[in-house]
């Protein structure tokens, strides 16, 4: 999420506080802060030929460490996929990272364009698995939990996500990019603290207008017309405050809903609306959605058997069977490739129809990927069952996945068994290396797995020969033999 030109508002406003940040716990949007130390290294790290993973693994470690000589307690949190409501932000961030990956893919890119290598956020949790550090992973974005977990160890939030603004987090919220881990000094990292409470002084504003102010000046959920937005705040930019134009919109907005001090969020946003000519029910109900959003209330747990949901937040089951489950869809991020030809991710459709009929049964999946090399597209899959008897295959429903009786890991196929036992045999045999690796349950492995279960033996002396179809969590395929 994120609320327009609400960072370049507060740092004009004056109202953030210079910190030594020591002796504290913090909550960590992870996402952001694996994006930040990617994009902003210096030098800066490969984009355009699969990444580099090894820097980036250097830098993952350093950025603990430096909290950790300063006393500092951190839980990561993960996003676990977009809600349903932001299908139409999704798909406009998707084409935009579709038309970057093109232009880094023929050398033409400028210094903003940006695409996260597909094994980034991977290697990130392996790493902060080595390093012991806390995580979970959330079953939709991570901002409303990383809120609610704030106020419950009382710590700020460490962040770029301008949302955070509108949160009542009661410590405040830290910027990822004023948080000056590389030079710690006395024991204490250099930061910049944000805190609702002062920012509302200053533009003498309810704090619990704040989520009005975003749905009105523009989020992932909402946003006023052009023209609507000059009616609204036509007769306060006289009034505003001494700054930038850039802001001149948001410090209106502002100004209006000072005017409202004392009232409740549905009598701002009804007068709003009743300004710009809009009294539809449908209108109303559209922005107090978007200002309920930044409510602290538990968010919802998907419908999935309780193994799944302990492993997804526990960061080794990939957050990709919630959206699979819970939406019937699949996004394929732009990668950086050869656009002329079809989408990398063509290479491992068949692995993924296996995937989604361990979650779907026989329901389809929406996919979205390229279609040619300007379009994101959503394109129905047909899920793949195993070929297996409906016996077998009722041990395979993933309520009872984790409960599947496996054969040793030493097990030695029959050859008087026929083609389709075999089949059954190896793929618990499979499954039992599967449990056994240290990432228990990363979709990689399990991807693999899939992939061994269906592939013939290129020598009927050497058995053990296989070339297997290897995929990162993103299902971008490389090869390799064992």
């Amino acid at each position: 999420m994120g609320v327009k030109g609400m960072k370049t508002l507060v740092k004009e406003s004056g109202t953030l506080e210079d910190v030594g940040f020591k002796n504290s716990a913090v909550i960590i949007d992870g996402p952001n802060l694996y994006y930040s130390l990617y994009f902003n290294s210096k030098p800066k790290l490969d984009q355009q030929h699969g990444g580099d993973y090894s820097a980036f693994r250097g830098l993952v470690c350093q950025f603990f460490s430096s909290l950790k000589s300063c006393n500092i307690k951190p839980l990561v949190l993960l996003d676990g996929g977009a809600e349903p409501m932001k299908n139409k932000t999704v798909e406009t961030r998707l084409k935009d990272k579709l038309q970057k990956a093109k232009r880094l893919s023929e050398s033409r890119a400028d210094k903003w364009d940006n695409i996260l290598p597909p094994l980034v956020k991977d290697v990130f949790i392996q790493v902060l698995q080595e390093l012991q550090v806390e995580i979970q992973q959330c079953f939709g974005e991570a901002d409303l939990t990383a809120a609610l977990k704030a106020n419950k160890k009382k710590c700020p939030v460490l962040s770029n996500d301008s949302d955070f603004y509108i949160f009542d987090v009661q410590e405040g919220f830290l910027s990822i990019d004023g948080f000056q881990w590389e030079s710690v000094t006395q024991g204490a990292i250099p930061a910049q603290r944000y805190k609702i409470s002062q920012f509302c002084r200053c533009f003498n504003v309810d704090e619990h207008h704040m989520p009005v102010f975003a749905a009105l000046s523009g989020n992932d959920y909402s946003q006023l017309e052009k023209e609507d937005s000059k009616k609204l705040i036509g007769k306060y930019l006289k009034a505003q405050q001494p700054g930038g134009s850039s802001t001149s919109r948001q410090r209106a907005i502002l100004k209006f809903l000072g005017e409202f001090r004392g009232k409740t969020p549905e009598e701002a946003v009804t007068a709003a609306l009743q300004q710009v000519g809009r009294s539809k029910q449908e209108d109303l109900k559209l922005y107090l959605n978007s200002a309920q959003q930044y409510a602290l209330k538990e968010p919802p747990r998907p419908n999935l058997p309780q193994w799944v949901i302990q492993e997804i937040q526990r960061g080794r089951l990939t957050s990709f069977v919630t959206s699979v489950v819970t939406q019937k869809s699949m996004t394929l991020t732009p990668l950086v490739e050869d656009f002329s030809q079809p989408s990398s991710y063509s290479a491992s459709l068949r692995i993924r129809q296996f995937f989604y009929g361990l979650l779907l049964g026989t329901e389809l999946c929406t996919e979205y990927d390229r279609e040619g090399a300007e379009d994101m597209r959503p394109k129905q899959v047909t899920p793949v069952l195993a070929g297996v008897t409906p016996e077998e295959l009722q041990k395979l429903e993933l309520e009872h996945l984790n409960e599947v009786k496996l054969l040793p890991s030493d097990h030695k196929l029959s050859k008087e068994n026929d083609e389709e036992k075999m089949k059954v045999h190896h793929f618990y045999s499979l499954l039992q290396r599967w449990r056994k690796r240290e990432n228990l349950f990363s979709f990689s492995s399990f991807t693999t797995l899939v992939f061994e279960l269906q592939t013939e033996t290129l020598d009927g002396s050497n058995p053990g020969q296989k070339y297997l179809l290897c995929v990162s969590s993103e299902l971008s395929p490389t090869w390799r033999v064992l």
